[in-house]
């Protein structure tokens, strides 16, 4: 399914809805198309009405439980944070200096970037709490580290160029920095503002289908007839001989069924029994012929040994030699 969302006025398609695709891919797909840091929400216009989809609400049930058609459903992605002002004049002396590479904030992560977050809520951004920011002059010493702002490479450069200047431009430094993190901070602010109103507009959402749900519950019920004189009037109703007939019915039907299997079953236990009784006859014979047949085996070997016995001659007796007789005369 395709999905037509218009951002910053440009109408944009997203293709390939799916029914895993939740709101989040969608806003990440088109900040990632359309190059646009900050945070978004989508937006559902309808029937003269907004709803804020959740982060991971899925699109094909949110059409399924609004039962309206993609065609009638406008979505429009809309920013959350404050568009950052204008550059101050230290700003732009800053961006002349090189910047030093540093962490960005975790706290600060553009929606162009694939972040998703597992935790569970009503809107899944890269939202974090503030970093706690020291406003005080000592954080000039070289001993305690800044925090990673959104700004702290440009900041970094800056003060380095503006030392090397003159010692007077550190408080022009330190004024900028705080300018900033007070910015960051007021952005942060109403960022947890929109998502609160977020959060409560899905509330309200519920709310209204929770007793919009009553409410039709309620009518079903009240369209029903109940109490006492209702319950006899719906077993009167009740063709109660028709039923009795066919359960009857249903009885003789399965007591010919038992008697018909019955009657096959003993059927089947006297041919069994008969099978029986010719195996074991037929195991009686089969042993008397093999006993047969090993007492004609034996005779036959007895007949044969005498046979031998007599074919084969007498055996000749020899005179002992004067060789083999150490003493005595031959005669």
């Amino acid at each position: 399914m395709d999905l037509k969302v218009s951002v910053e006025g440009v109408i944009r398609e997203v293709s390939g809805v799916t029914e895993s695709t939740t709101c989040e891919e969608i806003i990440i797909k088109l900040a990632q198309a359309a190059n646009l840091p900050g945070f978004y929400t989508l937006v559902a216009v309808y029937r003269g009405r907004e709803d804020t989809l959740s982060a991971d609400e899925k699109m094909m049930d949110f059409f399924r439980n609004l039962h309206e058609k993609p065609s009638n459903v406008q979505f429009i992605l809309r920013r959350l944070e404050a568009p950052s002002p204008r550059p101050t004049q230290s700003q732009i002396q800053a961006k002349k200096h090189p910047s030093v590479p540093t962490q960005r904030s975790q706290s600060r992560l553009p929606a162009n970037l694939s972040y998703h977050d597992t935790g569970s809520g009503a809107f899944h951004g890269p939202f974090s709490p503030p970093p706690t920011w020291n406003s005080g002059r000592e954080q000039s010493t070289p001993a305690q580290k800044r925090p990673s702002l959104r700004r702290s490479a440009t900041f970094e450069a800056k003060q380095v160029a503006q030392d090397a200047r003159a010692p007077n431009s550190s408080q022009t430094a330190f004024d900028s920095d705080e300018y900033e993190q007070l910015k960051d901070q007021l952005a942060y602010q109403e960022q947890e503002v929109e998502l609160n109103r977020i959060r409560l507009l899905r509330l309200d959402k519920e709310i209204a289908e929770l007793e919009h749900a009553n409410r039709l519950a309620a009518i079903n019920d009240a369209s029903l007839p109940v109490g006492p004189a209702a319950e006899l009037a719906q077993l009167a109703a009740t063709p109660w001989s028709q039923l009795l007939d066919a359960n009857r019915a249903r009885q003789r039907d399965l007591l010919k069924e038992h008697e018909r299997y019955k009657l096959a079953l003993e059927r089947i236990n006297t041919e069994l029994e008969k099978t029986r009784k010719d195996a074991l006859q037929l195991e009686n014979k089969t042993n008397q012929e093999l006993e047969r047949l090993l007492a004609t085996l034996d005779v036959a070997n007895s007949q044969r040994r005498q046979l031998l016995r007599s074919l084969s001659p007498p055996a000749a007796r020899t005179r002992p030699s004067a060789s083999n007789t150490p003493d005595g005369v031959a005669v």
